[in-house]
This record gives C-alpha cells, sequence and structure tokens, in this order.
C-alpha cells in the first residue's frame, strides 16, 4: 500500500472528526485545535523524514517491537491519568471538555507524513509503500510496477538485505 494516499485519507478524515468535534464547543478550541495542528504537523514531518532517512541508507525502515510497547505504554499512563482526574473530578468536565481539541495532532501528523513522503517520491522517481499492522516496513520501489512485479522486487529486495545481513542469515539456517 503507498504511504502517502494512506497517511492522506488517514488525515482527512481525522480532520473531518476534528472538525466537526471542535466547532460545536468553545471558541478556545480554535486556538487549541491550531496549536495541536502546528505540533502535529511538526512532530509528523520529523518522524516521516526518520523514516525516509532509514530507507536510504537499509532500504527499508521497520519500527522496532520497542517502540510499539513504549508508545502503548505512554498512551495507557495518559488514559488511567485522564480517567482518575475525570472520576475524581480534580478538574472540571466543563473545563477539560475544552482540550478534547487536542485530538488535532492526528491529522497534523498524518498530514505532514504524506506531504513528506510524496515530496520524497515526486524527488525520487520511486514509490514510499507499507506492510504490516502493529509494525510496519516502509520501503521504496520504482514507479510503474504492475503488482506481480512490485512483488517480485520486494521479495528480491528482502533477499538482498538478508544476505547482507549475516547476523539474520545466522538466526534463519
Amino acid at each position: 500500500m503507498r504511504a502517502y494516499t494512506s497517511y492522506l485519507s488517514f488525515a482527512i478524515v481525522w480532520s473531518l472528526i476534528t472538525a466537526l468535534q471542535a466547532a460545536g464547543l468553545h471558541p478556545l478550541n480554535v486556538g487549541i485545535a491550531s496549536v495541536s495542528g502546528i505540533g502535529g504537523f511538526l512532530t509528523g514531518a520529523i518522524a516521516a523524514r526518520g523514516t525516509i532517512r532509514e530507507i536510504e541508507k537499509k532500504g527499508e525502515y521497520h519500527t522496532s517491537r520497542n517502540r510499539l510497547l513504549l508508545v502503548l505504554g505512554v498512551a495507557l499512563v495518559i488514559i488511567a491519568v485522564l480517567g482518575y482526574v475525570i472520576e475524581t473530578q480534580a478538574i472540571p468536565l466543563s473545563i477539560l471538555s475544552q482540550f478534547l481539541s487536542v485530538y488535532a495532532v492526528l491529522p497534523g501528523t498524518y498530514l505532514a507524513g504524506a506531504v513528506i513522503f510524496r515530496r520524497w517520491e515526486l524527488k525520487n522517481g520511486k514509490e514510499i509503500h507499507w506492510e504490516g499492522t502493529w509494525t510496519g516496513t516502509f520501503y521504496a520501489i520504482p514507479k510503474g510496477l504492475t503488482w506481480q512485479e512490485r512483488y517480485q522486487y520486494r521479495y528480491e529486495q528482502r533477499e538482498r538485505l538478508r544476505a547482507g545481513n549475516p547476523a539474520e542469515r545466522a538466526t534463519t539456517k
């Protein structure tokens, strides 16, 4: 699946959700959503650039399981703290609801990824694809290949990477 199209579609859907959610609340939400969106865009640009650097260096980028566990752990802590704050009413719900516009981080992050990936594709004449779910793998392939040629190219690319990594070769024998 092409990375920039999936990132762009995700950004569009979350932008609509964010716009609907933020529109019905307080005018302060516009400011919070703007700051969140800009912060998300910067974060997404930095992350996408790091992904591209790894693709250029190694031929592919694979997110580590440790990073996934870290992100899930941080998310669980945030949800637990938020649940505690709501349950104990440490912060009134009317004030807490104003910060729901922080969701603008998500479309900003994915929009930046789509822009950075597409810009790189146009500059280098290749397409960035990804496969996998939780810990996906990003890789670049030449433009204009049929799906069979893409599959064959990806298979050959994996074999070249394995041949260049003696530690991985030793564990697969």
